[in-house]
């Protein structure tokens, strides 16, 4: 049974999307198989970010509907271990009992599936994914984004789903310009426990563009730290500069 992993966030703009194809990318280069789920209705993007848009006839919902899978699951170019399930393009028709069906059936295929969900505060169908998913909650080092977080880790609180933290396109100017004296302050105003920082990155910027990564880059090696992590490795934060 393959681990399960979810990415959340109270707004719009942090780059989930983005952190969760680079771990993806992380899982691969472990030697992982890896299925992404985009569960963003009417927006989805992981199709974009990776470079499979130009191919898609089936998505999620017909899968969910009795399609074959097969037919919906797209192969990442250059990433043979990486596959994509598109979300749809209208709104509502992902449900919740199809959905965990789906989910179930999906970890036994794949070392590690991650559902992409869309910012915002409706988790109708978290809990459809299993109680064995790991939330990880994505968040800009910025007050707002951080406050917006805290509010996710409530409302998570509620389904008894212990969320992560992922403070992502962090720069040490919000410790020198004192927005916060230290990290801690930032994971305090959370709520979550943090289990990585991913620093400001032009490499993952370009990831919508490139569909791949340097992964020699900083913020790869960032994100690579993180599925570590996921994968129960025990791995130091690096200090601040080295971030």
């Amino acid at each position: 049974m393959g681990i399960c992993i979810a990415t959340t966030s109270g707004k719009g703009g942090t780059g989930k999307s983005t952190v969760i194809s680079a771990l993806a990318l992380a899982f691969s280069k472990m030697g992982k198989s890896v299925l992404l789920v985009d569960m963003d209705e009417g927006l989805r993007c992981l199709d974009l970010i990776l470079g499979v848009d130009g191919n898609i006839v089936f998505d999620l919902a017909d899968v969910l509907c009795g399609h074959p899978f097969e037919d919906a699951v797209y192969t990442v170019p250059n990433h043979p271990l990486i596959s994509v399930v598109p979300a749809p393009r209208e709104i509502g028709l992902i449900k919740s009992e199809a959905l965990s069906d789906f989910a179930n059936r999906v970890k036994a295929q794949y070392d590690v599936v991650l559902f992409d969900f869309p910012a915002g505060m409706d988790f109708s169908l978290y809990s459809a994914i299993g109680s064995d998913t790991q939330f990880l909650a994505v968040c800009n080092p910025d007050p707002v984004s951080v406050r917006d977080a805290g509010a996710v880790c409530s409302a998570l609180g509620e389904f008894k789903i212990p969320p992560r933290l992922i403070i992502n396109k962090f720069s040490a100017e919000y410790i020198k310009k004192k927005i916060y004296s230290n990290i801690d302050d930032i994971i305090d105003t959370s709520g979550f426990r943090l289990i990585g920082i991913v620093p400001q990155s032009d490499e993952l910027m370009l990831l919508p563009i490139n569909h791949t990564i340097n992964f020699k880059c900083r913020g790869f090696k960032a994100v690579y730290r993180i599925a570590k992590r996921l994968c129960g490795q025990e791995v130091r934060l690096p200090k601040i500069k080295k971030i």
